[in-house]
């Protein structure tokens, strides 16, 4: 009973707030696919009265040549591809509206190079070197964050694209140090790590959910984690929302700073499954 109480909101919570998500991301997705679908129909309706009109002047006009190759082509409609939210990769750049959200972004990109130093990195112990290449992924981390938020122009896009990856990475990482010796999955975490660049949503989330997983067998097994792992999740959801209320509205300022302090805050709490 008391098991239940304790960790049936955040179930619920993270079950609620994960499947909303996920279904208003695909609802944008899905208004965006319709709109871009009906101004196609619309540019060839207009391209086909256009030549209607072209005929129908040719034909009345005998003594004048036909015009249809002085016509110049219609532009080529981009293909569009439907693919998924969370394949989608990286939005295209937003936030750091003004010069105060900048540096309140860049100032909240310190924690995560706390989370760094509260990961154990004890010498001599079986395990610690995943804990190290942890520690130092959440260091690198923290560096593309600052890269981003400093950079401005084409570039900014590039690294954008290398913070979502630093992030996957670190969730990457993370599954090797939690991982108990002789049962680490070093091969899907290398297919990972190179698929991260190409696709840093899809292996960030597969991760995190493991390590979520992970937690909640331990909290369940260890009554003593069981507070930790309650402000872990309620951390890990509000960091969440704030991440994806960053995209769909970015006129609001300082959604991505609060996403930088919980999410460093949230993973920090998982020190318990690194410990050697």
């Amino acid at each position: 009973m008391a098991t239940t109480l304790v960790f049936g909101p955040s179930l619920v919570a993270k079950a609620a707030t994960t499947v909303g998500v996920f279904l208003v991301a695909l609802r944008r997705h899905r208004a965006s696919h319709l709109k871009h679908k009906a101004t196609t129909t619309t540019t060839k309706t207009t391209t086909t009265k256009d030549d209607v009109v072209v005929d129908e002047t040719s034909t009345s006009a005998s003594a004048c040549p036909p015009l249809h190759h002085l016509t110049p082509p219609p532009p080529q409609e981009e293909e569009y591809v439907h693919r998924p939210p969370v394949l989608a990769g990286p939005r295209p750049c937003m936030g750091d509206l003004s010069l105060t959200e900048t540096l309140v972004n860049l100032l909240t990109c310190a924690p995560y190079f706390g989370m760094a130093r509260s990961v154990p990195v004890a010498k001599g112990v079986v395990g610690a070197v995943w804990n190290r290449v942890f520690s130092v992924s959440c260091k690198f981390t923290g560096f593309c964050a600052l890269l981003y938020h400093l950079s401005k122009g084409k570039i900014r896009h590039f690294f954008r694209r290398l913070d979502y990856t630093s992030v996957a990475l670190s969730a990457v990482s993370l599954t090797l140090a939690r991982s108990a010796e002789g049962r680490r999955p070093v091969f899907l975490c290398a297919v990972s790590a190179a698929l991260a660049p190409f696709q840093p949503l899809l292996v960030a989330g597969a991760h995190v959910l493991g390590t979520e997983f992970s937690f909640l067998r331990r909290a369940l097994k260890d009554p003593n984690l069981r507070d930790r792992h309650f402000v872990h999740t309620c951390a890990g959801v509000t960091a969440f929302g704030a991440f994806y209320g960053d995209d769909w509205f970015p006129q609001v300022p300082y959604l991505h700073a609060i996403w930088h302090v919980l999410s460093a805050y949230a993973t920090s709490t998982t020190s318990c499954l690194v410990a050697p």
